[in-house]
């Protein structure tokens, strides 16, 4: 069977209620994957990660190179992925470790604010970070909640 990637999201909060209730009912995915090192061999906070999920909804938290393997093996399922990175150097780390994706979603800063270059909010690893990801042929762009629009363009300057 094979392995779609539904959503992927750049988010420090990891999995929380927005994505795992908003979200899911709009990408269909039957596993939420965490991309964070920090936790990959945590089996306490995959139990509370699985507790935010809807049945039979699965969580599974790997490091980049457990995610790119779990992608890349056979499986006898049909298996949706919504992968939430914990920030964009994590992000990248998987695009240079071969994940693919068409595009992927930053939630809008709390507050909203506008933002009208990436300096507005992103630092210079971070901005390094979105241009490496971009020249791989992957598209960002800021987005909360499902009903919200796609922004891309402060992404394209």
């Amino acid at each position: 069977m094979s392995t779609t990637i539904k959503l992927a999201r750049v988010d420090k909060r990891l999995l929380h209620a927005t994505v795992a209730l908003n979200w899911n009912q709009f990408v269909n995915a039957n596993y939420a994957i965490i991309v964070d090192p920090t936790y990959s061999n945590d089996p306490f906070i995959t139990k509370v990660m699985q507790l935010c999920l809807p049945e039979p909804m699965k969580v599974k938290i790997f490091s980049v190179e457990e995610l790119i393997a779990f992608i890349n093996e056979d499986s006898t399922t049909k298996r949706n992925l919504m992968v939430i990175f914990k920030n964009l150097t994590i992000a990248k780390k998987a695009v240079e470790a071969g994940f693919k994706a068409r595009e992927i979603q930053i939630p809008y800063p709390a507050s909203r604010i506008v933002i009208k270059k990436l300096s507005d909010f992103f630092n210079e690893e971070e901005i390094e970070c979105i241009r490496f990801i971009q020249n791989k042929g992957i598209k960002l762009f800021f987005q909360t909640a499902p009903l919200d629009n796609k922004e891309y363009s402060v992404f394209t300057k």
